[in-house]
């Protein structure tokens, strides 16, 4: 069988001059056959530039490079006839390989590089983009027990390293969770965020639901203060997260979804931990917001952070009220619920939910694009919110709370829970009480036109009633719903969605707070 394997591939590498394929110098082109060991290795000569720059990393000096004579297409035929690289699969450790032969080939006008097919097998090692940088070949090599892994790198021994380690995987991915190393397997169930932190997903998983995001703004509380400040590593998102906890009083699901966790991940087959270049604060999560450090020496460092909390603690009540009362309407909130799609083997955790709606908080600015399958899978179909912290980068010092409403589609259809439990849990006493104070912050807004004393719209400019018939039409949703919740009869609304007549802002705001969408959309301000 190991023998079947040999013969099916060669592995290729090359050393540069730097990791731009079309600026940088190709250096070296080193190629092993492992079933009968035969080695190519071939110095090329610098082109693009005088010196090199890569000494420290591959051991190529100027003087090794000088009299050495470019690739030519006699010498290319030959390599690319007696290493049988048109009948075997080429095997490189990451893409830069692949692009500088490439690139290489084309700048001089050599032929043949189509007939070559790669393999980067690096694909198959499933890791986070924000992981340490300590993913490397040679720490892959060490877990495997893989001997004569230099610290100075030259083509060749890469090619054996990268052979042996390729054979060691045996046809496994891997997959690294917090510097662990696991062979993954399909029982696994996947969370949800490792879709989109974990890039090489893409290339073990196909067929997810065809899905879009839209986000709209609905609140936005900044704090000026020249004794807040954001600390190194994410200590401040996650202690800026228990804070919002504390004071939500949320009902802790941790330990459930950390027991399921932990079976889900015995799954998986251990073969080592990475080696870790990042200090961690180990701490405990107080009731009052603030934490404690394990360790004496992060002691001063966790009192500092401990102060920041407090000074957020006072300055964001009016978040917290709007929160507990306009989103989960003073309903039990939830943090860390877990929530398994057995279809899809996707696993998501909610940090903020109820019964019909959650809200994710992030310490960073997301493209909403790359967290939309993580809130679709926690969401399961209720009304979804976020929440993103910023640092006020103008002041140098400072923190900006954004509140967003996100709508997820799915064939161009919105994923929402179902009209009667819409109605159910809006509750018509709420919603007006909604209404009320929307219409309020409305016609005190700088810049708006209206006036208490000018409720209806004077033209049909005014009412962007093309955008409300689409969107009502998308959403299913029936004229029926919208009589019974803003208390007007049905002919009135269909005249609306037609334009043959216009409603008070009053209805149009109604309308607006009843759907979760942005008032500006329908309401055109001058």
């Amino acid at each position: 069988m190991e023998k079947q394997l040999e013969k099916k591939y060669v592995v290729l590498d090359v050393e540069t001059n730097g990791l731009s394929s079309i600026k940088d110098d190709l250096l070296s082109i080193s190629i092993y056959k492992p079933d009968d060991g035969k080695i190519y290795d071939r110095f090329l000569p610098l082109e693009l530039s005088d010196e090199v720059e890569t000494t420290y990393i591959n051991g190529i000096t100027k003087d090794m490079l000088k009299d050495k004579s470019p690739l030519t297409q006699n010498e290319l035929d030959e390599v690319i006839s007696s290493f049988e690289l048109e009948k075997r699969t080429i095997l490189v450790y990451g893409n830069i390989d692949e692009k500088f032969i490439k690139n290489y080939l084309k700048r001089k006008k050599l032929k043949g590089f189509d007939k070559l097919k790669f393999y980067n097998f690096k694909h198959d090692i499933i890791s986070s983009r924000f992981s340490e940088g300590n993913i490397t070949k040679d720490n892959l090599c060490k877990i495997y027990g893989i001997d004569n892994i230099q610290e100075v790198h030259s083509g060749l021994n890469d090619c054996i390293l990268e052979w042996n380690l390729f054979k060691s995987m045996n046809g496994n991915k891997l997959i690294i969770i917090n510097n662990e190393v696991f062979e993954f397997n399909n029982e696994y169930i996947i969370p949800v965020s490792y879709l989109t932190t974990y890039t090489n997903f893409k290339y073990c998983i196909k067929d997810f639901p065809k899905i879009h995001a839209e986000i709209n703004q609905i609140k936005k509380i900044r704090i000026n203060s020249s004794e807040i400040k954001k600390f190194e590593t994410n200590i401040s998102g996650i202690t800026i997260e228990h804070l919002i906890n504390t004071l939500l009083n949320v009902k802790d699901m941790n330990n459930e979804t950390y027991l399921f966790q932990l079976e889900n991940k015995k799954k998986l087959k251990r073969l080592g931990k990475l080696p870790s270049i990042v200090h961690e604060i180990p701490i405990l999560f107080n009731r009052d917001g603030t934490i404690t450090a394990l360790n004496k020496e992060d002691e001063k460092k966790v009192d500092e952070i401990n102060k920041v909390t407090e000074i957020i603690k006072e300055k964001i009540k009016p978040l917290i009220k709007y929160i507990k009362e306009d989103i989960f309407g003073n309903e039990q909130i939830l943090s860390q619920e877990l929530v398994v799609n057995k279809k899809d083997n996707v696993l998501a955790k909610c940090d903020l939910s109820s019964k019909d709606k959650i809200l994710e908080i992030k310490t960073f600015i997301p493209n909403i694009d790359k967290i939309k399958y993580q809130l679709y899978y926690e969401a399961n179909g209720r009304d979804i919110y976020m929440l993103q912290t910023e640092w006020n980068r103008e002041l140098k010092q400072g923190l900006i709370f954004n509140l967003y409403k996100v709508n997820i589609f799915e064939n161009d259809k919105i994923v929402r829970t179902s009209e009667k439990n819409l109605k159910v849990k809006s509750g018509k006493k709420e919603l007006e009480r909604k209404i009320a104070e929307k219409v309020g912050k409305y016609f005190n807004e700088k810049g708006n036109k209206w006036s208490l004393g000018c409720l209806a719209f004077k033209n049909s400019e005014d009412f962007n009633y093309t955008y409300l018939k689409k969107y009502i039409q998308t959403n299913k949703i029936t004229t029926q719903e919208l009589s019974n919740n803003i208390d007007v009869s049905e002919n009135t609304i269909r005249n609306w969605l037609n334009g043959k007549s216009r409603p008070y802002v009053w209805n149009a705001i109604a309308i607006c707070v009843y759907l979760g969408i942005d008032e500006n959309k329908i309401i055109i301000k001058k």
